[in-house]
């Protein structure tokens, strides 16, 4: 049997599969290398995975998830997995090849992620090239859940919300300066915080001040992603993420603006990559063997 891992800043979902049936659904928190270190990843899969998984059930393990753009990171994450499966085939792969493979398949095109943080790709089929590297809330994640809560938390502590939006704000939270001050810079996952805010945009995303935000932040992901991409205007174009699902209108209205296309929007790559491990034999793929 098959285990398909799509692991972001803040979950990772977990497929069994045997043959094209789905056995088994897990979620456990996010594993982003870049967050946790070795015994925290290991225990994260001891205490919410391998209890639902016997070890001798897997023959593959394809984990696919964000911050996996290094040898070192890959590693951190394939020996945790074989702690608890040392019979299986462990593949690691970064994300944003997961939603290549989700949304083209065998095809081409730039594929996009929007969810806590943000990611772009051109897809010739089977590898993939950037022009752009991924650097995190702190200088890129534009358009992602991440980047939205920083450009709304700013407004609010220099107190340039519009009243109406601020007095909501205050009753639903009830944050301090303090409270939002120790979350981002005394609390782990600082980008998680401030992607949690996309929860109070969401309800809100017609006040002219939300869509505004909204609509400047897809634009600097545009700006800094998509156009940097050659033949960007006639290649074709798909978004994977809560962010890109939740805001789709705006984002679509975005993208007219720029004068392209997007093709597909999906909320996560898991069925996709259902479907492509499904067809594909894994002794034929070539990218991320650990």
């Amino acid at each position: 049997m098959k285990l398909i891992a799509d692991s972001g800043s803040t979950k990772t979902t977990w497929i069994l599969l045997e043959g094209d049936t789905v056995k088994n659904t897990i979620t456990t928190s996010g594993l982003n290398p870049y967050f946790h270190n070795s015994e925290s990843i290991e225990t994260v899969i001891k205490a919410d995975l391998a209890p639902f998984l016997v070890e001798n059930q897997l023959n593959e393990v394809h984990f696919y998830g964000a911050g996996c753009s290094t040898s070192y990171n890959n590693n951190m994450i394939s020996n945790a997995i074989r702690i608890f499966y040392r019979n299986a085939r462990v593949y690691v792969y970064h994300d944003i090849l997961g939603a290549a493979r989700a949304l083209f398949g065998d095809g081409n095109g730039i594929a996009c992620i929007l969810g806590t943080g943000c990611n772009s790709c051109y897809f010739d089929g089977t590898n993939t090239f950037s022009p752009i590297d991924s650097l995190g809330y702190l200088f890129g994640d534009e358009g992602a859940g991440s980047y939205l809560g920083k450009l709304f938390m700013g407004a609010y502590l220099k107190k340039e919300l519009p009243a109406d939006l601020r007095e909501a704000f205050d009753e639903r939270y009830r944050y301090s300066l303090e409270d939002i001050l120790n979350s981002l810079y005394n609390q782990p996952s600082p980008n998680r915080f401030l992607a949690s805010f996309s929860h109070f945009l969401s309800p809100n995303r017609e006040h002219p001040f939300v869509r505004n935000l909204l609509i400047c932040s897809f634009l600097d992901f545009f700006h800094s992603h998509i156009c940097k991409y050659e033949n960007y205007l006639t290649t074709d174009i798909g978004f994977i993420g809560s962010i890109a699902e939740c805001y789709s209108e705006v984002l679509g209205y975005v993208a007219k603006e720029e004068q392209v296309e997007i093709t597909r929007i999906l909320s996560s790559p898991m069925e996709g990559l259902i479907e492509y491990h499904t067809k594909e034999n894994s002794e034929n793929i070539r990218v991320g063997i650990f």
